[in-house]
């Protein structure tokens, strides 16, 4: 779409080469880089992120067509990482000359071809999802959750902890007859 657009409106080269930089490695991938949390079902520990953070720092600096100085008093990262991106900035310019453009057609296709595939494969349950967190949360720590709800002033009034411990109750007699 931006080759397309730079030849129609004679863009200089550089230019639509930034804009490609820009689009693919800052809007695309760097945010999935830093959190990928955005896209996967996945928990990032906290002493994770950072790391990330930083390979996501690497990747958009690869993707720039200056070159930052650096010195002693730079970011870690950045000295860590210096002597890599040159070779890195190098594999850009071929990466996007082999990237086939794809049309809104088969796109759809595709995503069409990718939706049926999962409904296929997963299988829904709310029953099952529920009786999961029951076994993996509730069941487990059913004395602090009650306790919780009964020290509690805003469910007092509403008898909370009476509901739940009744819900627990039934969830362990579905439990069982299964």
């Amino acid at each position: 779409m931006l080759d397309k657009f730079g030849d129609d409106f004679n863009i200089d080269p550089e230019v639509l080469q930034s804009w490609k930089n820009e689009f693919y490695a800052t809007r695309i991938w760097a945010p999935l880089i830093g959190k990928p949390d955005i896209l996967f079902d996945v928990n990032v520990p906290g002493h994770v992120g950072p790391c990330l953070d930083i390979l996501r720092q690497v990747f958009v600096e690869c993707f720039t067509q200056t070159a930052h100085k650096v010195n002693k008093d730079s970011p870690s990262q950045k000295l860590l990482f210096h002597k890599d991106i040159p070779r890195y900035r190098k594999l850009i310019g071929p990466f996007f000359k082999r990237v086939e453009p794809v049309n809104d057609q088969a796109f759809w296709s595709e995503i069409d071809e990718l939706s049926n595939k999962q409904k296929a494969e997963l299988k829904f349950s709310r029953q099952l999802i529920l009786h999961q967190i029951y076994n993996s949360f509730i069941g487990k720590y059913r004395s602090e959750i009650i306790e919780d709800f009964e020290d509690m002033e805003e469910s007092k009034d509403l008898q909370f902890a009476k509901k739940v411990e009744e819900f627990i109750d039934l969830m362990e007699e579905c439990s069982n007859n299964s």
